[in-house]
């Protein structure tokens, strides 16, 4: 053995020749598999009439290439011909690859484009997959991924479905409040391509941004801290969609009934002023407490101190902090708070136009979440005061779908988003029945 061969030689070494035997003892277990698979529907369990026997199929696992014989049929009661072994091996239809091979794919082009995670696969696994192999396999899972949440949305709109999904809590929780974080990010769609310029010069009104509806969903039992004091949060649940808000209302519904939402005591409902978000809370929490971002409300009185004051001088600092105080801790802080801008506007005598419509606006919003401003109330009940886990979640999808000069297209950042979201939620499974115990 030459002397300049290190530790990370050998094992890249030892794990070529594991892959050749691999290869062997995959290739004698699937068939092994394939020949114990009775020529019965897997559906309605009756037998299949035979149309072809040990018909020949190669896919591409994680050992190599590994070709497998089993047996083709038809089935009358559900009229579709069928592969039973196909089925019970995991095999998708025309799928070239092996069920751990396409979670490999998945996986990788989750963290990053294909382009960049082809060269990782090949060191990390000595798999040679293509760019267009990793993305093409990658967006099958997305779709996969996709039913599944088509799925759970078509349950969230009955009777039945409802309870279906609510069965699904890992373990009756004990009385316990529901917290839901709403936010929306921009994603950037290359949609009519090449046609920019003429759909413009029609009068269209082109925008390549899109937004996303992004919510997170965890119990309140569920927050902690670290040994170093960094807020967490244990388990949570996620949603986030392209599709709009109706479907993003359906899928929000279902993700909360998955976590609890029935067997909540209480629904706290948080975010920043957007009124389409307070809408869909009244639309599907109805009666849930709602409370806006205490640092979204504290950026708007800034705002005003910097118009009065000049932004980030010491004298707006000392006029800002105590309607802060108020905020945190008065039990009607909102209301103070407003008193205390109404009489600003009625006394102070130099006022420009612009400050004075300025004021008028902040007022206004401020008397709009009047009733979503108990911070005291909040702080009491160990509540969360702003929304940074939803803030944290949006930035965590960002990651991956907002990269300088990345463009994607409805189609396949919907995909993306399905298959991320599962992964997300720890139901890879679903995907993945092999990948069940380590979940």
């Amino acid at each position: 053995m030459k002397n300049n061969v290190d530790m990370g030689d050998l094992e890249k070494l030892i794990a070529r020749e594991m892959q050749t035997m691999g290869q062997a003892l995959l290739a004698y277990a699937v068939q092994k598999r394939a020949n114990n698979e009775p020529l019965r529907c897997p559906d309605c369990k009756k037998p299949l009439k035979v149309i072809k026997n040990l018909r020949e199929r190669t896919v591409n696992s994680q050992f190599g290439a590994v070709s497998v014989a089993r047996n083709y049929g038809y089935c009358p009661a559900c009229n579709k011909h069928l592969y039973p072994a196909d089925r019970a091996l995991g095999l998708q239809e025309k799928a070239p690859a092996s069920p751990r091979v396409q979670e490999i794919c998945a996986l990788m082009v989750l963290e990053s484009p294909a382009g960049q995670a082809e060269a990782n696969v090949r060191r990390l696994t000595g798999l040679n997959l293509a760019q267009a192999t990793m993305h093409r396999e990658a967006h099958r899972q997305g779709l996969r991924a996709l039913k599944l949440r088509e799925h759970d949305e078509e349950l969230s709109t009955s009777v039945k479905g409802v309870e279906l999904l609510a069965a699904r809590v890992a373990a009756s929780p004990r009385p316990h409040t529901l917290v839901i974080e709403i936010d929306a990010w921009n994603i950037r769609e290359r949609d009519f391509w090449g046609e920019t310029e003429k759909r413009r010069a029609n009068g269209e009104e082109i925008s390549r941004w899109h937004w996303v509806y992004t919510a997170t969903v965890f119990r309140l039992d569920q927050r902690g801290k670290t040994d170093s004091g960094r807020p967490i949060i244990t388990e949570r649940g996620y949603v986030a969609t392209r599709k709009g808000l109706e479907s993003f209302e359906r899928q929000l519904y279902a993700e909360a009934l998955q976590r609890g939402l029935l067997q909540a005591n209480h629904v706290l409902v948080l975010a920043d002023g957007a009124v389409w978000i307070w809408n869909l809370a009244d639309n599907i929490f109805h009666g849930a407490a709602q409370r806006v971002d205490f640092y979204h409300v504290s950026h708007h009185l800034c705002d005003i101190a910097g118009e009065l004051y000049g932004k980030g001088s010491e004298e707006a600092q000392k006029w800002v902090q105590p309607l802060l105080d108020h905020l945190k801790k008065r039990e009607n802080g909102a209301l103070d708070v407003i008193a205390n801008l109404q009489q600003l506007r009625e006394t102070l005598t130099q006022l420009t136009q612009k400050q004075t419509e300025h004021l008028d606006a902040q007022i206004a919003y401020l008397n709009t979440h009047k009733d979503r401003m108990d911070y005291k109330r909040a702080a009491q009940l160990n509540q969360p005061l702003g929304s940074g886990a939803i803030e944290s979640t949006c930035a965590q999808y960002q990651c991956r779908f907002k990269r300088t000069g990345q463009f994607w297209s409805i189609e396949g950042d919907e995909a993306f988003l399905a298959l991320s979201t599962l992964h997300r939620n720890g139901r890879w499974h679903q995907l993945f029945p092999h990948d069940r115990q380590r979940e």
